[in-house]
């Protein structure tokens, strides 16, 4: 092969290397710029009485939602929280979390149960615990203990990371919205997932 051609092959060769890096790169741009703007107008669940918490992450607005389930002057001991889904991308419509969402993600396990006190954690999060209490006159309240600070939740919101093509998607952190447990007052942490 002339040497000419050999040279001219690898031009070609650089050039489409060039070209995908080029196009590579303005697709890692455009995805870095719309999720940079997911994060804004989140909507807020209605409030209720019974609200407990929810939870919103940065893939899509649709809200993950825990509510006490009180009967009587009580929580029901057979399903003392409510779980449940606001699908805001199909018009805000309310659904059970899926089989999959429930077990490997946003449900609850019930750890110990006393009247009127319940202790929980997520299915995706083994050593972080929620302390479900109910008080007639206060209502139901669930407290954690994140960063050593102990504080009521009102909500979570998690900025995910996705692995190639969307698979493998994992938490990078988790901001934590509450009061604190003795003051009362507004309180924000945040959590790295490693």
């Amino acid at each position: 092969m002339q040497p000419y051609l050999k040279i001219w092959l690898l031009l070609i060769r650089n050039r489409t290397l060039i070209k995908m890096k080029i196009i590579a790169i303005f697709f890692l741009m455009f995805f870095c710029f719309c999720s940079g703007f997911s994060q804004n107008d989140y909507p807020e669940p209605a409030k209720k009485p019974t609200r407990l918490f929810y939870i919103q992450h940065s893939n899509n607005h649709n809200t993950y939602v825990y509510d006490a389930n009180i009967k009587g002057e009580i929580i029901d001991p057979s399903q003392p929280i409510n779980e449940y889904r606001i699908v805001y991308t199909q018009n805000g419509i309310k659904k059970p979390l899926s089989g999959i969402q429930r077990k490997f993600a946003y449900g609850m396990i019930l750890l110990e149960s006393q009247p009127n006190l319940f202790k929980f954690r997520l299915a995706s999060r083994k050593r972080l615990f929620f302390y479900l209490n109910y008080d007639v006159s206060e209502g139901a309240k669930i407290y954690v203990t994140v960063n050593k600070h102990k504080m009521y939740l009102d909500k979570m919101f998690v900025q995910l990371k996705n692995g190639i093509f969307g698979i493998n998607v994992k938490a990078k952190y988790v901001l934590f919205y509450g009061e604190d447990y003795i003051s009362g007052k507004t309180v924000l942490e945040k959590v790295v997932v490693k």
